[in-house]
């Protein structure tokens, strides 16, 4: 099965994202039910004994609460198909101690972590198709669509957004199919300071 930790997103801040749906036009936007900020992507984990040494690494955490403070808007873009739209998240010093300490406990633990890049905390909100104007400059795309991305990002990135308290982080199991990928919930992991 595919594992990430992650904190799940809920109100109020989970409701104000929500509220962005719709308010820019070729968004395919994110079910707000499945709004997360993930810690570390997992992988694909097929032992039941490795998934238990994944819980127990996890569930022996201990770190200080971490208030999730939003910020502005932000875009992924990928090489193709389609880029990612997302919401950024402070890199509190909270935030990342918690964010090391799993990567640490799961190093412990003998699980690979194969993603290495720079943690950049964010929730996304949506996705755009790789060619949706403003994402790659080009002479056929029209400067008016640019322009709307462009307008959308400075607008929502200068409107604040509630924080969220993060009481505890999760494993979920990530199902993909037909439709946007289902998250389970396998365990949730209170901080224990």
């Amino acid at each position: 099965m595919r594992l990430f930790v992650a904190f799940e997103i809920g109100p109020p801040l989970r409701d104000a994202m929500a509220a962005l749906r719709g308010s820019l036009g070729g968004v395919r936007w994110t079910e707000p039910e499945t709004y997360h900020l993930t810690l570390r992507f997992i992988g694909e984990v097929r032992e039941r004994a490795r998934q238990e040494e994944i819980h127990h690494a996890l569930a022996a955490i201990r770190a200080p609460s971490c208030l999730l403070v939003p910020e502005g808007p932000g875009l992924f873009a990928h090489g193709e198909g389609r880029d990612t739209l997302w919401i950024g998240i402070a890199r509190t010093d909270a935030l990342m101690h918690l964010q090391r300490k799993i990567d640490t406990a799961l190093t412990r633990a003998g699980i690979a972590i194969a993603d290495r890049r720079k943690f950049i905390p964010h929730v996304t909100i949506g996705t755009l198709p790789r060619q949706f104007p403003g994402t790659v400059p080009s002479a056929a795309q029209s400067p008016t669509h640019s322009t709307a991305l462009s307008a959308w990002m400075a607008r929502w990135g200068a409107t604040p957004l509630p924080p969220l308290e993060a009481a505890q982080f999760t494993l979920y199991r990530s199902v993909r199919g037909a439709g946007q990928p289902v998250y389970v919930p396998l365990a949730d992991y209170d901080f224990g300071q």
